[in-house]
């Protein structure tokens, strides 16, 4: 039998009266019957007091084998899958270089980052348009031209080796018919492959087109969030790591801009200094030509010179140029041209774009390129300088930890004497070791007999003194005498100087 008090009354109408009127208590309906052991925990519960630690707590050892498992297992991964990976990389890459753009134009307009996005994917698609209309023609018709004179260059060739016995290749005598047979295996593997590849054609153009439009998507979902993801994940970081990290983040992106700019800026001037030069001089395929250089500029030490070679081949072996030039004096004109470009591009444009922030070894970028093309191929002549270059930084920073993160660090940048130096020096307690950070102005330290000074209270007190400077010379004066230095690419990672 039901309780019938608990029934609010109904009224004539037939409608239950609203809660708390006759008699009835309100029903709150936002709280309901809790269990009993969740009351009792609430009532238990003193605000401000710590919680009782019931989660599973893992070591330090416990930590470190979880991180190593894991970036052991995604490599692993991304090794199974590296056929998927190029549009993702690409996007990443398109998407770092545009960030710093987007951001600049959200931060002046106000406008909302999408409306960039979309403003950048018209003029993506217009520029290409406009390149199918004015550029590819070019292209085409200079390719079908070069296509069609390509018997005669051969036959040219041919008529070289014939009539020559030997033929003085950068200094080497080579016997033509040695040559001859190198360029026939040559062109017999271009035309075995292009006979193999034509089959797979429609495979291969369907799997870019896929390709492309999944670089397309991934890239504008990178554009839409710009380094949040980054960010989120310092952010995340302990207190006391996030300062640390987000500087060593801050200096690779420096380095990674600047060469990517760098690069961007080369390949236009190499372009068009290129097509001029071409243009003058009346070199055939002389867009085709221009457009190859500019490409090939993306390939460190190799490239370059690779473009000069194919330059002066087709400049060799065509009947003739502007200003009755032919033959080897149009081949070696057009060589030494872009010879000199090269070299201004060196030592002009280089430094003054990309300096030495880069700062990678000429025998360590020949490695990487060539490694990079062995294992991604054509991304990874592209893409092996700065992923060296941000691992460079990397090891850098471990180099530092494992070596002098444990120094103490003083302080001797402004103002600072060789006395005022010693005598702290004097004063820390034997097998010690110190960090010791100097401005550049610090000439006392260019003095060799101060020098000398240093090494001899070294001995004395057994103090173990490395110097952190920014000034390469004196760097490399510290160096000769025995000191070591800190270098500028390790500045930022002693996180208590605030740089």
């Amino acid at each position: 039998m039901s309780d019938n008090n608990n029934i609010p009354p109904v009224n004539n109408s037939g409608n239950v009266p609203p809660p708390g009127l006759n008699g009835t208590k309100p029903i709150n309906n936002s709280r309901r019957e809790q269990p009993a052991w969740v009351q009792q925990e609430q009532a238990d519960f003193t605000p401000g007091a710590k919680l009782p630690a019931q989660e599973i707590i893992l070591s330090l050892f416990a930590k470190r084998t979880t991180v190593f498992l894991l970036m052991a297992l995604l490599v692993v991964f991304l090794l199974q899958i590296a056929e998927a990976l190029p549009p993702f990389v690409w996007a990443i890459v398109t998407a770092y270089v545009l960030n710093r753009p987007m951001s600049m134009l959200v931060r002046r307009t106000g406008w909302p980052r999408w409306s960039w996005v979309a403003i950048f994917y018209l003029v993506f698609f217009g520029s290409i348009a406009l390149a199918l209309v004015l550029i590819v023609p070019n292209i085409s018709r200079e390719a079908l031209q070069l296509t069609q004179d390509a018997p005669k260059i051969k036959a040219n060739v041919d008529d070289y080796l014939n009539n020559n016995e030997t033929v003085n290749i950068v200094g080497f005598n080579l016997s033509t018919d040695t040559v001859s047979s190198a360029i026939n295996s040559a062109i017999d593997s271009v035309t075995n492959q292009a006979k193999s590849i034509a089959p797979k054609a429609l495979t291969v153009t369907f799997r870019l087109l896929i390709d492309f439009l999944l670089y397309l998507v991934v890239t504008f979902y990178l554009l839409l969030g710009g380094g949040a993801t980054i960010f989120h994940a310092v952010t995340g970081l302990p207190l006391h790591f996030r300062e640390e990290m987000r500087n060593l983040l801050l200096r690779i992106d420096r380095v990674l801009t600047a060469y990517i700019r760098g690069q961007f800026i080369l390949i236009a001037i190499m372009t068009v200094a290129s097509f001029i030069i071409l243009t003058v001089l009346g070199v055939n395929y002389a867009f085709v030509l221009a457009i190859t250089t500019g490409i090939l500029e993306l390939i460190p030490y190799i490239g370059p010179y690779l473009a000069m070679t194919i330059a002066g081949a087709v400049a060799y072996f065509q009947p003739h140029g502007n200003f009755g030039l032919q033959g080897l004096v149009l081949t070696a004109i057009v060589v030494v041209c872009y010879f000199i470009v090269r070299q201004i591009e060196d030592y002009v444009v280089v430094p003054a774009i990309i300096g030495k922030i880069v700062e990678l070894p000429g025998i360590l970028v020949i490695f990487a390129v060539l490694a990079g093309a062995t294992l991604l191929g054509p991304m990874g002549l592209l893409l092996a300088v700065p992923i060296v270059a941000t691992i460079k930084i990397i090891v850098g920073y471990l180099f530092y930890k494992l070596v002098d993160a444990e120094r103490e660090k003083v302080d001797l940048r402004h103002g600072s004497s060789i006395e005022e130096l010693t005598q702290i020096l004097a004063s820390k307690p034997d097998n010690s070791r110190v960090l010791i950070e100097v401005d550049s102005s610090a000439d006392y330290l260019k003095d060799p007999q101060n020098l000398d000074r240093l090494k001899q209270l070294e001995h004395q007190k057994q103090v173990d003194i490395a110097i952190d400077t920014g000034d390469e010379k004196l760097g490399h004066l510290l160096r000769q005498h025995g000191f070591p230095i800190v270098t500028l690419s390790q500045e930022h990672f002693l996180s208590n100087r605030g740089r």
